[in-house]
């Protein structure tokens, strides 16, 4: 086999250097003005085969006499040109801001933009240019309609939750990732820097082909490839500097004492309770200690750096790059951090004949990351800096780390916290993809492709020996030690025609899919080290008695049957249809397989004759509609069956424990797909040569959701897994473009605004609810989120309350359910007047996913100079502020606390403070701890400059472009924290509650791109 492919390869490298080839040259310049145009585009039609031209326009290329150019570039419409026996072709570019020739992603092939039937939106390397991204998925917030992209917590490393077109399931709602025809299941190895395009298919017309895993929707990634001519090694890099955008408006010394001594007061007590705060305990300390100073860092810094080297010939094209990136967090000074290490080589080679082409992409990325706790109420130290008391110190005289001035349980100093946490991760993971496609006959193409996607993970734990609390304390040297490993294999096999027939097009394509991806894990701890510190923590060092260790295997696979048939006539009659089916072993034998059908179709009615020249401005027009069904099987392994778990321990005779066996769970051998159906209607709009539209209309219906059913305790085992309900989204998504130029100023931006109404219609269980299982603090506070026929998935479920009882009078008026209830508490509504404050009161307070979302980006040029700018704004949502530990009394409070009640007719919106409590203003969940999440946030604005095309021949270098940046700089909500922008990528029902999350940074960064 080995010499079969090295004799392949020696034959098309003597095929190579033997062929004879005519060199054509010319100049592409503008038809407007005349002026060359540099860094055009200039490709063999049909080929990966091109170059680009020069500073002055210029462009060479070696060719045969029957090959067909494409000449193209941004801004500008494609031009054709057969080679013929021309020795010299000139071109001239006419402005064009519309892009319908740009060739878009789509699965498994590229189709011209103004071609497409389906729902799809770009990304391209140019707008993700423009702002110095952490992570890939950032380059969708904001840039695509109908896409939501929420940070999960500003902590370095931390992702992203990615839901397309609404929250689809009560599952995992995120997307599908392909990467280079790769399907991935993480994206955060992607250096953004490697990024050449992003297609997003929105529809299911255009994910149907994907089937099995594209219900949420399906992100195409295409890393930089080479391009013909000499190499070029290109940088592209930053520095910044990062800090805290906002904190939280708590109580200093002063107010605490008053605020904690009334709440006594309030509840009977005097200044002899134990909580009395005394006058000497406050006495000369002023504000007392402000502990968000004390935990944010000043300046932490965040660095990347990429070097490129690209280029190619007529047969072989390279790309490859080597990035480094660095940041740290602005929560501590060295225990929230992330650093990553890439290598990327992508290449591609191309026979003489054009008959057979070979390639392959190859990504290592080596990370090692550590954090505290982003969002936690008892963990995090954002949590712990708000409701700690002011009184305290971080350390005492003698330089021992302070602790409360009362015991406050979990709460301690969040300095010393970090000072003891060493939690550390490192990752590698290669992900590579090698493909050979071969020309059988004309138009007849056949490509074979494996790709492996492959994560090591080594996970680190230390604890010290210390003592924060009564209850927060390790009495011995622990170490904990985890290795977990992720192994994918994806081939794929297709088949493609593509020909022409007079004005009929026909493009069809079939093929088959094997995926198959394991996962293994394997843990030690061990305790009482010989020798302590975190240098010194392995197993061995550990006594024999404490050790333990564990280990799990898991597996799946997926075998796929796939065919697409797209059609156009007249270039103005468009049709597509797709078929997949898919077979998974998550499934049981009776309902392993299922079959995803789709179709669209698209009408260009401006190609029509009786609307020519009676459109006005109008120059472009297209109808599309499409309709289809995707899968979802994300549910995790075997659930169809009863595992037998090993962990029950049986008492057979007084004295005697013997490990027994048993099922884990009920089986559901019935279990099947969970269904994505949706219908589309979509039209696309140009008007002249500089503006542009786009809209779209979905519904999206998701059946047989994937749930675990609720069963009675009396069962005695764990729910089995069902297909128990069906979820809709509806929305619109509109998109306006404008791009213009005056002399040397020009001008553009798109403006996207996304709308969509996600709601439950049908939950198959008694009640007609799926609880989210969202505990905060007290008995009171349970099931905070939940999903019910007729409300969205996820919302906050909780009591309203009406205002603040002012005097006795009004509370005897009121009924019988708040009999604990005294002047300046708060007035719960009993909705169904049954005179019981219980359950069946409680409604919809809120829904995190916004109402409609609203990108705008701005772009400038002035000569060399170059403005960008980048607003993002999200409408209709709320988010629960659980950062107060309400079961404790005495933790601190936010300043709006001063706003109480003290008195009849003081306030009706901020109940009396108490220690006991007996109401439980602050012990249920209420719209008292609800706020609107509305927020307009600056995210990016750069400003670049460009030294000129005469400074840079003298250099001999080929770009040179300078930049400052700012990130979140500007931020306008009403929303009392540290931050309105909370989503939660592993569980739909944690998405906006507040519990003391990790902000996001406002980032000031300088860099560069250069290219020799």
């Amino acid at each position: 086999m080995k010499k079969t492919v090295l004799f392949l390869f020696l034959t098309f490298f003597c095929m190579t250097m033997f062929a004879q080839r005519n060199a054509v040259t010319g100049v592409v310049s503008s038809g407007e003005d005349g002026t060359p145009i540099p860094f055009a585009s200039v490709v063999v039609k049909g080929t990966t085969i091109g170059t680009s031209t020069d500073f002055d326009g210029n462009y060479s290329i070696e060719v045969d006499e029957d090959d067909i150019l494409v000449f193209s570039m941004i801004g500008f419409s494609s031009r054709e040109f057969k080679v013929g026996t021309q020795e010299v072709i000139n071109v001239l570019l006419v402005t064009d801001n519309m892009g319908l020739d740009e060739v878009v992603v789509i699965g498994y092939g590229v189709q011209k933009k103004s071609s497409v039937t389906g729902a799809i939106s770009s990304v391209k390397a140019e707008d993700i240019q423009r702002m110095p991204i952490q992570r890939a998925e950032q380059a969708l917030q904001g840039q695509v309609a109908g896409v939501q992209v929420t940070m999960d917590s500003g902590q370095p490393g931390a992702g992203l939750s990615v839901n397309i077109r609404g929250i689809g399931t009560t599952g995992n709602s995120q997307p599908l990732y392909i990467i280079d025809g790769n399907p991935v299941g993480d994206i955060s190895y992607l250096a953004s820097t490697d990024i050449g395009s992003m297609e997003v298919l929105k529809d299911a017309s255009a994910s149907a082909i994907y089937g099995a895993r594209g219900a949420n929707g399906v992100v195409i990634i295409t890393t930089k490839q080479g391009t013909q001519g000499a190499a070029k090694l290109s940088y592209d890099g930053y520095y910044g500097i990062q800090n805290a955008s906002r904190q939280m408006d708590v109580l200093n010394a002063q107010d605490y004492a008053m605020i904690i001594n009334e709440s006594l007061l309030n509840a009977g007590e005097d200044s002899s309770h134990a909580n009395w705060i005394q006058d000497s305990e406050i006495a000369g300390i002023g504000s007392g200690t402000d502990w968000q100073e004390e935990i944010f860092r000043k300046n932490a810094p965040i660095q990347s750096h990429t070097l490129s080297l690209n280029g190619g010939n007529e047969q072989i094209l390279y790309s490859t790059a080597l990035s480094y990136f660095s940041q740290d967090g602005i929560v501590s000074e060295d225990k929230s951090s992330y650093e990553r290490v890439n290598f990327r080589v992508k290449g591609d080679y191309t026979s003489y004949d054009r008959k057979l082409k070979v390639g392959t992409s190859f990504v290592y990325s080596h990370s090692t990351s550590q954090g505290v706790d982003p969002n936690n109420v008892y963990n995090s130290p954002l949590a712990q800096a708000i409701n700690i008391d002011p009184i305290s110190v971080v350390k005492d005289a003698e330089g021992n780390f302070g602790r409360p001035i009362r015991n406050m349980q979990e709460i301690v100093n969040p300095v010393a916290g970090m000072y003891y946490l060493n939690d550390e991760y490192k990752t590698d993971k290669i992900v590579a993809n090698l493909y050979a496609e071969y020309k059988v006959v004309d138009h007849v193409k056949v490509k074979t492709s494996l790709g492996i996607d492959y994560a090591y993970q080594w996970h680190d734990v230390y604890k010290p020996i210390y003592e924060l609390s009564t209850i927060t304390k390790n009495e011995t040297t622990k170490v904990d030690k985890t290795m977990n490993s992720w192994y994918s294999t994806n081939w794929e096999t297709t088949i493609n025609y593509n020909n022409t027939f007079g004005e009929h097009e026909l493009d069809v394509i079939a093929g088959t899919t094997a995926y198959t991806n394991n996962y293994e894990n394997l843990s030690g701890a061990g305790a009482e080290l010989l020798i302590g510190g975190k240098e010194y923590a392995y197993l061995d060092n550990a006594i024999l008695d404490s050790k333990t260790s564990g280990g799990t295997f898991d597996s799946n696979s997926l075998l796929s049957l796939f065919g697409r048939a797209n059609y156009s006539y007249k270039d103005r009659y468009l049709a597509s249809v797709t078929v997949r089916r898919d077979g998974s072993s998550r499934f049981g034998p009776n309902n392993r397989y299922a079959t995803f059908p789709s179709v669209s179709t698209g009408w260009i009615m401006s190609e029509e004759d009786f609307f020519k020249d009676k459109l006005g401005p109008i120059t472009f027009i297209k109808i599309r509609a499409s309709w289809g069904q995707n899968g979802n099987e994300n549910i995790g392994n075997f659930r169809y069956l009863s595992s037998i778990a090993n962990n029950h321990n049986y008492n057979f005779n007084p004295g005697t424990i013997v490990n027994g066996f048993s099922p884990s769970k009920i089986a559901n051998p019935d279990l099947k797909w969970e269904t994505s159906e949706q219908t589309d209607i979509g039209l696309d709009l140009r008007l002249g040569s500089n503006f542009y539209m786009n809209f779209d209309y979905y519904d999206k219906r998701t059946k047989d959701l994937l749930i675990d059913a609720p069963i009675p305790g009396y069962v005695g085992n764990n729910p089995p897994t069902i297909n128990g309900g069906t979820v809709q989204n509806r929305g619109v998504e509109f998109l306006l473009g404008y791009n213009g130029r005056s002399n040397d100023f020009s001008y553009g931006g798109t403006l996207n605004f996304s709308a969509n109404k996600n709601e439950m219609l049908k939950i198959n269980n008694d009640e007609g609810i799926i609880y989210g299982d969202v505990n905060i603090g007290p008995s009171g506070m349970k099931n905070l989120t939940i999903a019910k026929v007729g409300q969205p998935i996820g919302y906050f479920w909780g009591w309203e309350t009406n205002g603040i009882y002012q005097n006795q009078a009004q509370i005897d008026n009121s009924g019988s359910h708040q009999p604990s209830a005294t002047p300046g508490d708060l007035i719960y509504v009993d909705q169904n007047e049954d005179g019981v404050m219980d359950d069946a009161d409680r409604i919809n307070l809120g829904d995190p996913h916004p109402d409609f979302t609203v990108g705008l980006n701005l772009n400038f040029a002035y000569k060399n100079f170059d403005l960008s700018m980048f607003w993002y704004a999200v409408v209709g949502n709320q988010i629960v502020d659980a950062t107060r530990r309400y079961d404790l009394a005495n933790a601190n409070y936010q300043t709006s606390v001063l706003d109480r009640w003290t008195g009849e007719g003081s306030s009706n919106s901020t109940p009396k403070v108490s220690w006991s409590d007996n109401n439980n203003n602050r012990g249920n969940f209420s719209d008292f701890m609800v706020e609107d999440a509305d927020y307009l946030r600056l995210k990016n604005i750069q400003l670049g400059y460009s030294l000129p095309k005469s400074v840079l021949k003298r250099l001999n270098i080929e770009r040179f472009r300078l930049y400052v940046s700012g990130e979140n700089l500007v931020t306008f909500t009403k929303y009392s924290g540290f931050e309105p922008e909370i989503g939660n990528t592993d569980n739909v029902f944690h998405t906006g509650i507040d519990q003391g999350i990790y902000p996001q940074a406002r980032v000031f960064t300088i860099g560069a791109n250069i290219t020799f």
